[in-house]
C-alpha cells in the first residue's frame, strides 16, 4: 500500500492556528492555557490535574512525514489528530500537530480531486443503475 502523503494529485492545504482546529482537543487546550485542571489520560490514571503544555501533549507522537512547524520552523511537534479515508484508490486525509516551541497548531488537509466517500460513491453508482433501468 502506498503512503498517504505520496503521489498527490492536488496541493496540500496548510494553515496555522492558535488553537486546535480539531474539535477533540479545543476545550482541553483552553483549560491548559488558562491553568485549569484537565482530565488525566485514562491509560495513566484518573481524575483531573493542572498540566503544562508538554505534559498534556506527552503521549502524542511525532508525525515524521510533517515534522516541521509551519509557523516557526521548529521541529518539536506532536500530532494529536490524524484521520484518513480511502475509497476506490482515492484518498482524503487530515493531520494536525502542535509545536512545542511556539504553541501553534499546524493543520494539513489533502483531498484527491475526484475523491468520494463510500456513501457518495454508492449513491452515484445506484443512481446510474436506476437511470439505466428506467430507460
Amino acid at each position: 500500500m502506498q503512503p498517504y502523503n505520496k503521489d498527490l494529485k492536488a496541493p496540500v492545504t496548510m494553515e496555522v492556528n492558535p488553537s486546535p482546529k480539531a474539535r477533540v482537543h479545543r476545550v482541553e487546550w483552553k483549560k491548559v492555557m488558562a491553568g485549569d485542571p484537565v482530565e488525566i489520560n485514562p491509560s495513566v490514571g484518573s481524575g483531573y490535574r493542572v498540566m503544562t503544555v508538554e505534559e498534556w501533549a506527552n503521549r502524542w507522537k511525532r508525525n515524521e512525514d510533517f515534522p516541521e512547524c509551519l509557523s516557526c520552523g521548529g521541529g518539536r511537534t506532536k500530532e494529536h489528530f490524524f484521520t484518513q479515508t480511502w475509497c476506490r484508490g482515492r484518498k482524503h486525509w487530515e493531520s494536525e500537530t502542535l509545536c512545542l516551541d511556539c504553541f501553534m497548531f499546524n493543520h494539513r488537509t489533502y483531498v484527491d480531486p475526484d475523491f468520494m466517500t463510500p456513501e457518495q460513491w454508492e449513491k452515484k453508482h445506484w443512481e446510474g443503475v436506476a437511470t439505466a433501468v428506467t430507460r
